[in-house]
């Protein structure tokens, strides 16, 4: 059999290249004094990227997830608040995040240990299955998709940033999800044991009941209990006094009913997932869900059209041109130069500096990116503007003012901080998914028949667009 080990000969050999290879000494007295973003940074692409947009929606400050996972949340949510703050003629708003957190996290709970439940009792219970290792790996994790807030907002209900405010946690999730992913896997191998020695449904569903107890009593310790009324008082714009409004007390049914209306949103439920899978084997014009993809126990996984980049980048621009932001979900840290909130495709130089030709060089697909798990949704935002000539986009994140803080100086007067601007390139590489009302599509729109009946190719938990 032939020996692969690395053997001193070939280590040999290994260095001699390197030692004698003046680009790589260069590069490595450039490297081990600073950061290789500073070395590998391409000027000519950030001069390329003007951040300024012929079209732009958004009027206010950007929101700040801190440390958490709540991208997708706050993405959410971010598409309708400046309509609601126009609406109100107020300077500011917010909905609260923390308040979807907490049924978020219990709702999570609760669907994991039932799914858990349900494959135990069915024979599966082999703890490195793929599938109940994937959940119990990524128990109540914070992550999400359009779907989820849809859930969570038909549910619960919203409420504005003052009657559940952030807490520490709220924003710093790792020991809150830590203690919580601890008393659900602790309560998912009782129910395991629980089913070896032969007991039932009706055995199991007190071990269900207490661990959700105990999920429910971490969610409280960190975020607090979520209001079930509240007093809505705020001041508008209007005039030099600005006019106060007490509004009296409200449900979070209530309020959502008020400023997220049917009549206002469309309807959550109508909003329609499209995504870039180039895939061969996921070809285009087809519906496709994602097992496990919901947040909520008895609600449809997450859904979705593939339809190809260019018609993602038109149907965005027509829900824009339409007065709506757009949610969407990309591999955000690929070619992103964060303090200058620019995404470009050939942002940094890194095989240059290496020398090296990576799968995610020039002429690398994208398709092939996705199947060796290069490239993937991490990031949720939302499109707030575009510049047909400049080949760019305007994206409202979520990391506060300090991320993005040189993108307003770039941008020059009237600009906010936090914002960003992507080009056409990256979107091609790296935007996967766009939610839109689906109005903007028609009732003739390829794969629409087959999503509403529920006709989808089901792609597997582990899945590079799960």
């Amino acid at each position: 059999m032939p020996d692969f080990s690395l053997s001193a000969g070939v280590l040999t050999e290994l260095r001699d290249t390197a030692a004698s290879d003046p680009a790589l000494r260069i590069a490595t007295n450039a490297v081990t004094s600073t950061d290789i973003d500073s070395v590998t940074l391409n000027r000519a692409a950030v001069t390329a990227v003007d951040p300024t947009t012929e079209v732009k929606l958004d009027s206010l400050g950007v929101t700040d997830q801190k440390q958490s996972g709540r991208c997708w949340m706050f993405a959410g949510l971010n598409v309708f608040r400046h309509r609601v703050a126009e609406s109100l003629n107020v300077e500011d708003f917010e909905f609260s995040e923390s308040y979807l957190q907490f049924y978020d996290k219990i709702e999570k709970s609760n669907h994991a240990l039932r799914r858990l439940d349900e494959l135990f009792r069915s024979g599966v219970t082999d703890p490195d299955d793929r599938l109940v290792n994937s959940l119990l790996t990524h128990v109540a994790h914070d992550g999400g998709w359009w779907n989820y807030l849809v859930n969570l907002v038909g549910k619960y209900g919203v409420v504005p940033k003052e009657a559940m405010g952030e807490t520490f946690n709220s924003g710093n999730t790792h020991q809150m999800d830590a203690r919580l992913q601890t008393v659900l896997r602790a309560t998912a191998w009782k129910i395991r044991e629980a089913v070896l020695a032969g007991a039932g449904a009706e055995t199991t569903a007190p071990i269900i009941e207490a661990g959700l107890k105990d999920a429910h009593r971490v969610l409280a310790t960190h975020l607090g209990l979520p209001p079930e009324r509240f007093v809505w008082q705020y001041r508008d714009s209007s005039g030099t006094d600005k006019e106060f409004h007490r509004e009296g007390e409200f449900t979070p049914l209530e309020f959502r009913d008020r400023v997220l209306s049917d009549e206002f949103t469309g309807g959550l439920e109508n909003y329609v997932c499209l995504v870039d899978d180039p895939r061969e084997e996921n070809p285009y014009g087809a519906a496709y869900s994602v097992a496990e993809g919901t947040n909520m126990w008895g609600t449809a996984d997450t859904s979705y059209i593939n339809v190809g980049v260019s018609e993602l980048k038109r149907i965005a621009k027509a829900s824009i041109d339409a007065g709506e932001p757009v949610w969407f979900a990309c591999d955000v840290n690929r070619q992103f130069a964060a303090a200058l909130g620019i995404w470009n495709a050939d942002l940094y130089e890194r095989d240059a500096l290496y020398g090296t030709t990576t799968v995610s060089g020039p002429g690398t697909s994208k398709a092939d990116q996705m199947r060796t798990r290069e490239s993937m949704p991490t990031h949720g935002m939302v499109l707030t503007g575009y510049d047909n000539e400049a080949g760019t986009w305007r994206v409202e994140n979520s990391w506060g003012t300090k991320s993005h803080g040189e993108h307003a100086k770039l941008a020059g007067a009237g600009s906010m901080k936090g914002y960003g601007t992507m080009k056409d390139a990256w979107f091609d590489d790296n935007v996967f998914q766009i939610a839109v009302h689906r109005r903007l599509l028609g009732d003739d729109f390829p794969g629409l028949d087959a999503l509403d009946r529920g006709e989808t190719t089901v792609l597997p938990i582990w899945d590079a667009m799960a």
